[in-house]
C-alpha cells in the first residue's frame, strides 16, 4: 500500500540533492564530492582520482513510496539455548494484535526473546560489553545438545519463512550456522536473502529491557548515536567522517610542501653560495615560477651563480706547456742563428759582385770591349756575360736563402711573441680567496715584459714561462677545489630545493581538490542540524504522542527533542517542564519515567512504515513502572496493534491484569519451568481460576500430608474467590470492559469443584453456598469461599461491594 513521504521516509540522499540543488553558493564540483561522501568511500576515492563522478538517483520530489512487504512472526521455537533445554515452542498468530507472555523469573520466557533476537540480528543487546563468564552460560546447563533456534515467519506475497541457527556440541555462541529457508526451496546461508541486513540496524523490531536502561545508564552519545542511526543520520556522520578524511589526505601533500619549504629557507638563510641568495627571491614570491626553481636546483641556468662561474673558468685555465715552451725557444734560437749565417753569406756575395761589376763597367766604359781584367784569358762577351749570370744566379740562391731564415726568424718570433701575449688572464672571482691568483699575476705581467732581440727573447721565454705553468696549474687546483666545496655545500640545498618544487607543484595540483573537499565538508556540518532537525520533528512528534499516554500522573512533560554536538560532545537535548517550570527533562525524571520515555523514543523506531517488520517485540519492558505507567503503556500497545504483531514479554503479572481490566483483545502465553528446564507454554488461565485448580492439584496429592493440605488450602481458595469478586467489582466501575463472562463462569466452576475435592478429602473443610453478588449493570457469578474450623471466615463480594 502506498504511503506518503515523509522526512523520516524518504531517502536521505533525495533531501541532500534538494539542497545542493538549491544552493547557488556551492560549486558544482563541492556537491559532487558531498554526493560521493554520502555514497560510500569507494565512490568518494574514485571522484578524488579522476576516474569517475558519482551516481546521481533522480530526486523521489512528491511521489509516493511504496510500503515494503511486511512480516510477522508465527514461531519461535528452542532446543539447548539459555533456559531452554529440551525443545520448547511458543506458537504466535501472524497477524496484528497483541500477546503477552507472562513467567516468572526463570521461567524461559526470555530465552525465547533472545533467541529470537540472535536469529534476526545476529547478536543480543544483553550480552553486549558484559564479562566473559556471562556470555558463556548460552548454551543450556541442562541440555545443550541439539542446540537451536528456529524462527517461523510469514512474509506478504511470499511463501511460510523459517530463519534457523544451529551450533554443534562444541561450537561458541558465533561459531553459529544461520540459515533461511522460503517454502520447500533450498536453504540458503545467512539472513541474506530477506534483505533485512541495514533494516535490523534501522528498525530494530526487538527491544529488551536491558536495552531500554542501557540507552540512559551509558554516555550521553549512545541515546544520541541510537536515534542518528534511527533517522538516517548516520549517513550524514560517516559522510562527514569520510570527507574528514580525504580533507585530511588532500592537504597532506600541502602541508608537506610547506613543512619542506620551511627547512628550505633554513638552509638557505645559513648558505653563502650566491645561489641561496636568488633561490630566497624565488621562492619568496607568492606563486613561485617552479621551472626556475628547478632551473637552479638542477644546474640548468648557468647564470645563477658568477662565483661558480669564474671558478670553473679557472679550473679550466690555459697556460703554454713546458713542452711548446721549449719548442718555441729552440726554433727562435736555430732561426736567430741560421739567419745570422746567412745574412753574412749573402752580404758577403753581393758585395763581391758589386765590386766586380763595378770595375767591369767602369772598364768597359772606357775600353769597350776587352780582354777580362781579371783572368786576362776571357773577353767580356757573351760568354762571359752567360758566366756572369750563372754567378748571379748562385749569388741569388744564397740571397734567397738568407731570406728563408729571415722568415723562419719572423715567425719564431711571432710564436714567442704570441706564446707570452697568449697566457689568460685570471680574473678574481668575488668572495673567493685564491693564493696562487696574484703569484700567476705577477708571473704572466714578467713574461709578457717581451725584449726585441731574438737571442734573449728565446732567453726571456725560456727562464719566464715555467713560472707562468706553475703558477697556473697552482690556481687551477685552488680553482678546482674552491668549486668542488661550493657544490658540495649548495648540493644538499639544491636538493631541498628540487624537492620542495616538485611537493609545491603537488599541492598546487591537490589545492583544486582541497577546496571542493572543504566546501564540501563545510556543507554537510552546516547543514547537519537543518537535516537532523528535519527528520527528527516527525519521530519527536510521535515519541510525545506516545510519552503523553505514558506519563500517566508523571509531573514531567516534554517539549523539543534536538540532537546537538559532535564528536566527542554528542547528546541529546530534551526541554520540558515540570508542574509548568521549564527544565531539561532528561535531568528530572525517575528511573522509571527515563524508561517510558525510552519506550516512547524507540517505538516508533519499529514503526515506520519503511520498516519490513510488522512485529514488534518488547522484553520486559515496565519493571520500573508504576501502576498508572502501565495503564497508559497497554493504550499504547493497542494504539500499536491495529497494525503491528505486538509481542511482550513480562515476568509481572499487573500486565495481564491490567489487560483484563480494560478489556483490551489480547492474547495471553505463560511460560512454566519443570525441572531439567523442561519448558511448557500454555493459554494464560484467569488467576481465580489458576488458584482454584491449584488447590484441586494440592487435594488431590497423595503425597501431601494432611495438615500441609489444610493450611495451604484455607489461604488459596479464598484468595482466588476475592481475585473473582474484585474482577466483579471492576465490571461495574469500567463501563465496556472487565472480565469476560467466560472468565467469571470459570470462577464459579473452579470454586464448586474445589470446595467438593476439598470436602471429599480434606477433612475439618466444610462447604457453604456460593452467594451471588448483585452488581449495578452486571451480574457477578457466584463467589464462593471455604471455611476451616481453625480459620477466619472470607467473605464474598457483597461484602467488598458495599465497603464493609
Amino acid at each position: 500500500m502506498p504511503v506518503a513521504d515523509n522526512a523520516v521516509d524518504r531517502p536521505l540522499v533525495d533531501v541532500v540533492i534538494d539542497a545542493i540543488d538549491a544552493d547557488n553558493d556551492l560549486s558544482d564540483e563541492a556537491k559532487y564530492y558531498v554526493l560521493a561522501a554520502l555514497e560510500g568511500p569507494t565512490a568518494l576515492q574514485e571522484l578524488l582520482d579522476g576516474v569517475s563522478t558519482p551516481h546521481v538517483p533522480e530526486p523521489s520530489g512528491s511521489q509516493l513510496l511504496e510500503e515494503p512487504v511486511g512480516a510477522f512472526l508465527t514461531s519461535i521455537t528452542v532446543a539447548g539455548f539459555r533456559g531452554i533445554g529440551p525443545k520448547a515452542a511458543l506458537e504466535l498468530h501472524p497477524a496484528p494484535g497483541i500477546t503477552i507472555v507472562s513467567g516468572r523469573n526463570g521461567s524461559g520466557k526470555s530465552s525465547f526473546a533472545e533467541a529470537l533476537e540472535f536469529a534476526i540480528t545476529g547478536s543480543s543487546y544483553r550480552w553486549e560489553n558484559k564479562a566473559k563468564l556471562w556470555a558463556d552460560t548460552w548454551r543450556n546447563l541442562h541440555q545443550g545438545d541439539p542446540c537451536e533456534v528456529r524462527v517461523g515467519l510469514t512474509i506478504e506475497g511470499s511463501e511460510p519463512t523459517v530463519v534457523g541457527v544451529d551450533w554443534t556440541s562444541d561450537a561458541a555462541l558465533k561459531g553459529c550456522s544461520t540459515w533461511t529457508q522460503v517454502g520447500k526451496q533450498k536453504r540458503s546461508t545467512g539472513t541474506d536473502a530477506l534483505g533485512w541486513k541495514s533494516a535490523v540496524e534501522l528498525h530494530r523490531p526487538i527491544l529488551s529491557y536491558d536495552e531500554i536502561g542501557g540507552l540512559f545508564d551509558a554516555t550521553p552519545s549512545t541515546l544520541h548515536d541510537a536515534l542518528a542511526k534511527l533517522l538516517g543520520l548516520d549517513e550524514i556522520t560517516d559522510a562527514e567522517k569520510r570527507l574528514a578524511a580525504v580533507l585530511k589526505e588532500v592537504k597532506g601533500p600541502r602541508q608537506r610542501a610547506a613543512e619542506s619549504l620551511r627547512q628550505l629557507k633554513n638552509s638557505l638563510s645559513d648558505a653563502s653560495d650566491d645561489r641561496a641568495k636568488t633561490a630566497v627571491a624565488l621562492v619568496k614570491k607568492r606563486v613561485a615560477d617552479l621551472d626556475a626553481v628547478l632551473a637552479l636546483a638542477t644546474g640548468a641556468d648557468a647564470s645563477a651563480s658568477p662565483a661558480l662561474i669564474g671558478l670553473k673558468r679557472l679550473a679550466t685555465l690555459s697556460a703554454p706547456t713546458q713542452q711548446r715552451v721549449d719548442e718555441v725557444v729552440a726554433e727562435l734560437r736555430a732561426a736567430a742563428a741560421d739567419t745570422a749565417d746567412s745574412a753574412h753569406e749573402a752580404l758577403s756575395v753581393v758585395e763581391q759582385r758589386n765590386d766586380l761589376l763595378d770595375a767591369a763597367l767602369r772598364l768597359h766604359s772606357e775600353t769597350g770591349t776587352v780582354k777580362c781584367p781579371v783572368c786576362a784569358m776571357g773577353t767580356l762577351d757573351d760568354a762571359w756575360a752567360e758566366h756572369s749570370r750563372a754567378q748571379l744566379a748562385e749569388q741569388s740562391q744564397k740571397l734567397a736563402a738568407y731570406k728563408h731564415s729571415r722568415r723562419r726568424l719572423d715567425q719564431a718570433q711571432r710564436a714567442a711573441v704570441e706564446l707570452g701575449n697568449g697566457i689568460a688572464d685570471a680574473t678574481a672571482v668575488e668572495g673567493v680567496d685564491l693564493p696562487s691568483l696574484s703569484e700567476y699575476r705577477k708571473s704572466v705581467a714578467v713574461a709578457r715584459e717581451q725584449p726585441s732581440s731574438s737571442s734573449v727573447l728565446a732567453d726571456h721565454l725560456a727562464t719566464t714561462i715555467p713560472a707562468v705553468i706553475e703558477s697556473a696549474e697552482a690556481l687551477r687546483t685552488e680553482a678546482k677545489e674552491a668549486a668542488a666545496q661550493r657544490e658540495d655545500t649548495w648540493a644538499p640545498i639544491a636538493g631541498r630545493l628540487a624537492a620542495w618544487a616538485t611537493l609545491e607543484s603537488a599541492a598546487r595540483e591537490a589545492d583544486k581538490a582541497v577546496k571542493n573537499v572543504d566546501a564540501a565538508k563545510k556543507w554537510i556540518a552546516s547543514h547537519a542540524k537543518q537535516l537532523r532537525d528535519q527528520r527528527l520533528a516527525p519521530i519527536a512528534e510521535q515519541a510525545r504522542d506516545i510519552w503523553a499516554e505514558l506519563r500517566q500522573e508523571s509531573n514531567v512533560d516534554i517539549g523539543a527533542i534536538n540532537l546537538v554536538g559532535h564528536n566527542t560532545s554528542r547528546r541529546v537535548v530534551m526541554t520540558g517542564s515540570v508542574d509548568g517550570v521549564e527544565s531539561e527533562a532528561l535531568s528530572v525524571m525517575s528511573q522509571g519515567e527515563l524508561h517510558a520515555l525510552a519506550l516512547a523514543l524507540f517505538i516508533p523506531r519499529a514503526t515506520t512504515p519503511n520498516s519490513p517488520f510488522r512485529f514488534i517485540v518488547l522484553d520486559d519492558p515496565i519493571q520500573a513502572m508504576d501502576p498508572a505507567k502501565i495503564d497508559g503503556f497497554i493504550k499504547v500497545l493497542s494504539t500499536l496493534a491495529k497494525t503491528r504483531q505486538v509481542i511482550v514479554f513480562s515476568h509481572d503479572d499487573r500486565l495481564a491484569t491490567v489487560i483484563r481490566q480494560l478489556a483490551v483483545d489480547a492474547r495471553l502465553v505463560e511460560v512454566m519451568r519443570e525441572p531439567g528446564s523442561n519448558i511448557s507454554v500454555s493459554e494464560t488461565q484467569n488467576q481465580a481460576t489458576r488458584y482454584c485448580n491449584d488447590v484441586r492439584a494440592l487435594v488431590l496429592d497423595e503425597n501431601v500430608p494432611e495438615d500441609v493440605k489444610r493450611r495451604v488450602a484455607t489461604r488459596l481458595v479464598p484468595i482466588g474467590s476475592g481475585i473473582g469478586c474484585t474482577a466483579g467489582v471492576l465490571c461495574k466501575a469500567t463501563p465496556g470492559g472487565g472480565v469476560s463472562a467466560g472468565d467469571r463462569g470459570a470462577v464459579v466452576v473452579s470454586a464448586q469443584d474445589s470446595q467438593q475435592d476439598c470436602a471429599g478429602r480434606a477433612p475439618g473443610f466444610r462447604t457453604r453456598p456460593i452467594t451471588v453478588a448483585r452488581l449495578p449493570h452486571r451480574t457477578l457469578p457466584d463467589a464462593a469461599y471455604c471455611e476451616c474450623r481453625h480459620s477466619q471466615r472470607f467473605r464474598s463480594a457483597d461484602h467488598l461491594g458495599s465497603g464493609q
